[in-house]
């Protein structure tokens, strides 16, 4: 248990710029068309400078909920310090983040950082939509740019209720990559457990899930074996 912490703890401070400047201040790049290569996982490039996972049976998001206004025409939805803390943030410091950043991310009007470790995000009718959809999207690889691991193959939603909403994703990974070295297993925590759980997390509140009602679980398994090589449950603050 003491080791899982660690690696946790590790891999939050390793998510903490990239989900930051990233979901939060502007991911860049487009969704993903047909990026996989022929065994179903991106094929990096011939300069190795980018190598994004693939997202395999893609479903596309179908929840339709939108929150009401506030008085001023704004959507503010409330994010749980449980989601905060995976990028290894405070709601503080994401507030911070978001405001210091230039250009500014025109999909979000503003973040405010509330006292309980919380924090609001402001939308325009419109910016809710186009970030409920990204967040969806990045989650599962298919939208923004970046340089991934090698170890991390394929990415899968699942668990989809009703409303559109997963509870749940599968992770492929090349097994002997992942557990070369303590970074190596790092890396791959970071990038393919605790990046969907976040994705996910978020997306679960832009559907309307109370705060303290999301769940995510992650399920790692080797890319060529099938074998599952652990298993995580979100949020896990508290364990």
């Amino acid at each position: 248990m003491k080791q899982k912490r660690r690696y946790q703890k590790g891999a939050a401070l390793a998510l903490s710029l990239l989900l930051l400047l990233g979901s939060l201040a502007g991911c860049g790049g487009k969704p993903q068309e047909d990026a996989s290569g022929a065994d179903g996982a991106n094929t990096p490039s011939d300069n190795n400078t980018e190598y994004r996972p693939s997202s395999v049976n893609y479903v596309s998001p179908t929840n339709s909920y939108t929150p009401d206004t506030n008085a001023d025409g704004y959507i503010v939805v409330t994010m749980p310090s449980s989601i905060i803390w995976i990028s290894g943030a405070t709601a503080s410091e994401l507030a911070a983040d978001f405001h210091s950043t230039n250009p500014p991310d025109e999909r979000i009007t503003d973040i405010v950082a509330n006292e309980d470790g919380t924090a609001d995000y402001l939308f325009t009718p419109e910016q809710f939509e186009h970030f409920k959809k990204d967040t969806y999207d990045t989650g599962c690889y298919a939208y923004g740019v970046g340089n991934f691991p090698q170890s991390i193959k394929t990415v899968e939603y699942t668990e989809i209720d009703e409303n559109g909403i997963p509870w749940a994703a599968v992770v492929t990974m090349d097994a002997a990559l992942y557990t070369a070295s303590d970074m190596d297993a790092l890396l791959g925590y970071s990038y393919g457990v605790a990046w969907p759980a976040n994705y996910i997390g978020q997306y679960q509140i832009f559907c309307g899930i109370p705060g303290d009602e999301w769940a995510v679980h992650v399920t790692v398994k080797d890319a060529d074996s099938g074998e599952v090589i652990s298993e995580h449950d979100f949020p896990t603050r508290g364990e």
